[in-house]
């Protein structure tokens, strides 16, 4: 056992902490100021096991019985002011100044409107957190308080429902607004059931949901074999109308979404915009005010489909709608005065950050989930732009995760 001082939080599911004898680790579920026993996972990696000073101060009682054994959340543990005061500071670190405005959820409890069910030796759930069991198991739940509550009254409907072994994953999208809920069931390719066994297991849910798709495939590559229901649902945000989908990507906190698309907007009007990873347009409808023409570009087929009927929705038509790649876009692109990213976990590609110094628009707004890859491209974006505005955006409450916006100006 390792005599363990919890120094800060890092960006991840872990605390720093040092050892005895000096030396820096990794220590999850805990909180600054604390001291604990601990046993050496792997590497620089510890599980806290005893406790000799607790920080009262900054921890709580977690409200989940799940917790801190389910992977979902990192931070239950830790008073909800004091996570958002933790992820200040990390944004200051990373990215080396204060944000300018922080957006923080009204509710840390029912925001998620989307969730992904493993399914394994006929447990329905989340993965277990790897230092509990590096094996990650399926963590068998009822319920998760971080999900609208639509979503928990179809995970205790499934869990009642005979589901085959075939049966990889359940992936879940709610509607918040009229309560309606998608399924999308994920089977393995090389067990996929008999057309009996799909077709009965769809009658049986089917009065639960409002649209149940199967799939079959491996892992990250799924092929869509049948809908049984609508795949799509409408909601309203401000002033905006759109369709939502099941296979297309929505910001996850709905308690967020009219602040989130007000605050997604240029610091001067422009004449040319050009806007990539567009998605269904959740940014797309407010930014085509501020441009005399947007072009929007996304490389799912879905996601276009749908942001095309969503400014046909709301009588938008100075939007330019294409599918296509982030980066063969902007390269066959001339005379972008503005240009908007929102790229996923990874962040943008060297060939795009390349081309975009090539292009050099005057204004670009980089929205990020990912701390550390929105790091990596602001210091080569740094070349020749400046940080002129910065926003925080608390979308993940009870986890370390953290969105980002960031404006900057050509030099």
């Amino acid at each position: 056992m390792e005599d363990l001082s919890i120094l800060k939080p890092l960006y991840g599911p872990y605390f720093l902490a040092k050892t005895k004898s000096g030396n820096k680790v990794k220590v999850p579920r805990t909180v600054s100021g604390e001291k604990w026993k601990g046993i050496l996972l792997k590497e620089n990696t510890y599980l806290p096991t005893e406790w000799e000073r607790l920080n009262f101060y900054l921890r709580r009682v977690p409200s989940c019985g799940y917790y801190p054994f389910c992977s979902g959340c990192q931070w239950q543990h830790i008073r909800f002011e004091v996570q958002v005061k933790f992820k200040k500071a990390l944004f200051e670190e990373y990215l080396g100044f204060e944000p300018d405005k922080v957006l923080i959820s009204p509710s840390e409890w029912g925001y998620r409107i989307k969730t992904f069910l493993y399914l394994k030796d006929g447990k329905l759930g989340f993965k277990k957190a790897w230092f509990y069991d590096l094996q990650q198991p399926v963590l068998n739940i009822d319920h998760c308080p971080l999900l609208h509550s639509s979503l928990n009254k179809a995970i205790f409907l499934l869990k009642r429902a005979k589901l085959p072994d075939s049966l990889y994953a359940v992936e879940l999208l709610a509607n918040p607004q009229n309560g309606e809920v998608f399924a999308k069931l994920l089977f393995y390719k090389r067990n996929f059931p008999t057309e009996e066994v799909v077709n009965s297991l769809v009658e049986n849910l089917k009065p639960a949901f409002a649209g149940i798709g199967i799939y079959k495939g491996e892992y990250l590559h799924w092929e869509r074999i049948k809908i049984a229901g609508r795949w799509n649902s409408s909601i309203r945000i401000g002033l905006y109308n759109f369709l939502i989908s099941p296979d297309a990507f929505i910001q996850p906190n709905y308690f967020l979404w009219k602040e989130f698309i007000n605050i997604v907007r240029p610091l001067k009007n422009y004449r040319v915009g050009l806007e990539l990873y567009s998605g269904i347009g959740f940014f797309t409808l407010h930014l085509s005010k501020f441009v005399e023409t947007l072009y929007s570009s996304e490389l799912s087929r879905e996601a276009t489909l749908l942001r095309k009927e969503n400014l046909k929705r709301n009588g938008i038509k100075n939007v330019k709608v294409l599918q296509k790649d982030a980066y063969k876009h902007l390269k066959n692109f001339e005379g972008a005065e503005l240009l908007v990213v929102d790229p996923p976990r990874g962040g943008l590609t060297k060939p795009l950050i390349d081309e975009i110094l090539r292009k050099k628009p005057k204004e670009i707004i980089y929205i990020s989930c990912n701390l550390e890859s929105l790091r990596r491209d602001l210091e080569i974006l740094k070349e020749e732009y400046k940080i002129v505005k910065s926003a925080l955006v608390d979308q993940f409450p009870n986890t370390y995760h953290i969105e980002s916006v960031i404006w900057l100006l050509k030099r």
